[in-house]
């Protein structure tokens, strides 16, 4: 079973488009579960129900940049509600499918490995990096190091981040709930996600994977998919996702063809 977190907040039929985008290309052992990160509470909940999808009552407004616990949310509320899955996928309303295969590939990919990302970065000093949010994470790592109980982080890219569910299991056995709720109320770390859970993961002993090169050539962090790379996207067999699809007519055109 694998399922899908979904972060969103606006834009209610392209949510109605990514949700039939999953159901499209998985088989029918998947659920979805909806993050709303917006203002408006009542966002999203027409559509989970018209499209069978399950909405997370743990959904708060979350500001750019600032989404980190949303994944957090989501894993909790699974586990309170004794939901039954496999693999608990990160997905950001950006970002679609163009390709078959997926189960299929984490399977075979996921083979000795407890969690996958686009990459997998190790952080050991502030002096050696150049990445935007670790250099954050550094500002206040007096204050997370306690929690992390570590001297050093993991980092990745938020969207497609993929965890065993006994991998969730552990994570939230090695969190210190309450800690973790006060560096929630005061963190500025930027994409904060993106380094919390494969960090976390770590600690829980977690064996940690970086996505084949090949699979992951159209999962960008800040160029938008245009209409040409989807096209381009969907003739490379490798390539089963894209990432961040913002136009209205790249995302009409992965979900007619």
């Amino acid at each position: 079973m694998f399922c899908f977190a979904i972060l969103a907040h606006k834009d209610e039929n392209a949510l109605r488009q990514q949700i039939r985008n999953i159901r499209k290309y998985t088989s029918k052992d998947f659920m979805i579960v909806l993050y709303n990160g917006g203002e408006n509470p009542n966002f999203g909940k027409r559509v989970c129900r018209q499209e069978n999808v399950m909405y997370c009552p743990y959904s708060r407004p979350l500001k750019w940049g600032k989404t980190g616990r949303f994944f957090y949310d989501v894993m909790r509320w699974l586990e309170d509600i004794q939901a039954r899955y496999d693999y608990l996928i990160y997905t950001e309303s950006d970002a679609f499918f163009v390709g078959h295969g997926f189960e299929q590939f984490v399977r075979k990919n996921m083979q000795g490995y407890d969690a996958m990302g686009k990459l997998i970065r190790r952080e050991t000093s502030p002096r050696t990096t150049s990445w935007i949010p670790g250099k954050t994470m550094w500002k206040e790592w007096n204050d997370w190091r306690p929690f992390f109980q570590r001297d050093n982080f993991y980092g990745t890219f938020n969207p497609m981040q993929l965890y065993r569910h006994s991998m969730i299991k552990r994570m939230l056995a090695v969190t210190d709930r309450d800690h973790l709720e006060r560096l929630f109320a005061k963190t500025q770390v930027f994409a904060l996600g993106e380094m919390l859970y494969m960090t976390l993961a770590k600690k829980a002993g977690g064996r940690l994977r970086a996505y084949p090169k090949s699979s992951i050539e159209y999962l960008r962090v800040y160029n938008r998919i245009s209409l040409d790379d989807a096209k381009d996207a969907r003739s490379k067999s490798d390539v089963m996702f894209v990432h961040p699809v913002k136009d209205d007519d790249v995302r009409n055109w992965i979900c007619e063809h």
